[in-house]
């Protein structure tokens, strides 16, 4: 079977046509779809409707299943009867938040702030905004191959310290500070800042909001630097800006790629997703003459 595409952008994504992620797959197909994935980097599916089961079953052809922890608020974050599933949500039930609301304000991949970053996310949009409430993703991939040579020769062997301690309240100011509990569980982590793929063996551009320095490099210059290539990862040559429908459903590739669901007025509609989410492996550079620099934590 060859499944039929339609590509989203210049720089990544493919739709997958003609196709109902909640049937039953066999194993051709789904080496298929992962093949697909590999070579774009996120997937849209469109007029999806599925059960949370389902959901979490054709989330699974990609690898295991990662639960969210709930990190800095008393909000549930993830579905009481499936703890797979993971609840973005500006709804209220009974005056009380369904989900995390807010969540992904800004350019990141998700996990980029543990030992080990999440493989992959599956987003399913159940209710969406008509304005608003857009999600971009952006190929680090292209982000890095643009970097000059210089800068390429500047960050090469490098890592970045990644803080969820120093940026959970600039990042999410609307949520509680982490408690002393919560910050000695999420201790920081350097990661290689020029990553390579492990299936693709492609080097990428790995730096985002939780990163807050650079080994060997002067704090300023540091800081600098991550602002200037964050920055550069968001260009529009890299990016794909996604307009939910309901029934949407996209998996990314964290390791290849970041995201940032688009500020907007939520005050106005309802925006209620659920996502999957999926267990990764240690980031790593392996450079041309065969050393292997992997992260690590402080």
């Amino acid at each position: 079977m060859t499944i039929p595409i339609r590509r989203l952008s210049g720089a990544l994504g493919a739709e997958i046509l003609e196709f109902d992620p909640a049937k039953t797959l066999d194993a051709s197909i789904v080496a298929e779809l992962r093949e697909i994935w590999l070579e774009h980097s996120i997937l849209l599916f469109r007029d999806v409707d599925w059960t949370p089961a389902q959901h979490i079953a054709f989330t699974r052809h990609f690898g295991k299943l990662h639960i969210m922890p709930r990190i800095g608020t008393e909000v549930p974050v993830n579905l009481k009867q499936y703890p797979e599933i993971f609840v973005v949500s500006n709804v209220e039930s009974n005056g009380k938040p369904v989900g995390i609301k807010r969540a992904g304000w800004g350019w990141h991949s998700d996990g980029e702030d543990k030992r080990i970053p999440n493989m992959g996310s599956m987003l399913y949009g159940v209710e969406t905004p008509k304005v608003g409430g857009e999600t971009s993703f952006a190929s680090t991939y292209k982000a890095y191959e643009a970097l000059s040579k210089s800068t390429k020769a500047l960050i090469k062997g490098k890592r970045a310290r990644f803080s969820r301690v120093d940026m959970h309240q600039i990042n999410y100011p609307n949520l509680p500070p982490l408690t002393e509990t919560e910050k000695l569980e999420r201790p920081d982590v350097w990661h290689p800042i020029v990553r390579t793929h492990p299936e693709t063996l492609r080097n990428c551009l790995y730096i985002g909001r939780w990163a807050v320095e650079i080994e060997d490099m002067p704090q300023e210059e540091g800081k600098k630097l991550i602002k200037d290539l964050t920055n550069h990862i968001s260009n529009a040559n890299f990016t794909y800006t996604h307009k939910w429908s309901p029934g949407d459903v996209v998996l990314w590739d964290n390791r290849c790629t970041q995201h940032c669901a688009i500020p907007y007025d939520d005050s106005l509609e309802s925006r209620h997703m659920l996502r999957t989410t999926l267990e990764g492996d240690i980031p790593f550079y392996l450079a041309s003459d065969g050393q292997r620099i992997e992260s690590a934590l402080v």
